[in-house]
């Protein structure tokens, strides 16, 4: 039973600008939102913390980048894998693309994507508890991770001299 991952962010400002900054040093983007270190130049790692139900749930997971590609003339994609660093059994593997779009020109609006799915594990067992908690705890992580690479999109494009950002 696969499960399906969708969410989104708005950066305020050019589609061109966002994807030139993201094909730059995407890993560089995603590493500096995720806050956290990173063993080698292609996976990031972070330590997931979320209340679920009034218990606080943390697992470290390690995201994996892949290759930023344009698309279409408005449209970029950067692939990622999401996976537990232990206890692997236990968590699924998240397959996702970060899509980056322009919305509109005037005023200049990017939206950031995220569109993934993953497998519960445990067979019957783990599709109980994905319906139960663990979907929303996938969906809140993502929900945060998105967000996360849209405050550092907007920090970056703020850092830009005037006459770079439009």
């Amino acid at each position: 039973m696969e499960r399906t991952l969708h969410v989104f962010a708005y950066v305020e400002a050019p589609w061109d600008l966002v994807s030139r900054l993201l094909a730059e040093d995407s890993r560089a983007v995603l590493q500096h939102a995720t806050a956290d270190a990173a063993e080698q130049a292609d996976q990031l790692t972070r330590t997931l913390k979320l209340d679920v139900g009034g218990f606080e749930v943390c697992k470290d997971v390690r995201i994996e980048v892949g290759e930023f590609v344009p698309r279409e003339v408005i449209r970029s994609v950067v692939p990622l894998r999401w996976h537990a660093e232990r206890g692997r059994l236990l968590f699924p593997e998240l397959a996702a693309d970060l899509e980056v779009a322009a919305v509109s020109v005037d005023p200049p609006l990017t939206q950031l994507t995220v569109t993934g799915s993953y497998e519960p594990p445990l067979g019957l067992l783990g599709a109980g508890a994905d319906r139960l908690m663990l979907h929303r705890l996938a969906e809140a992580t993502i929900h945060r991770f998105v967000h996360e690479v849209a405050d550092e999109l907007r920090r970056l494009i703020e850092a830009l001299p005037e006459d770079e950002r439009f």
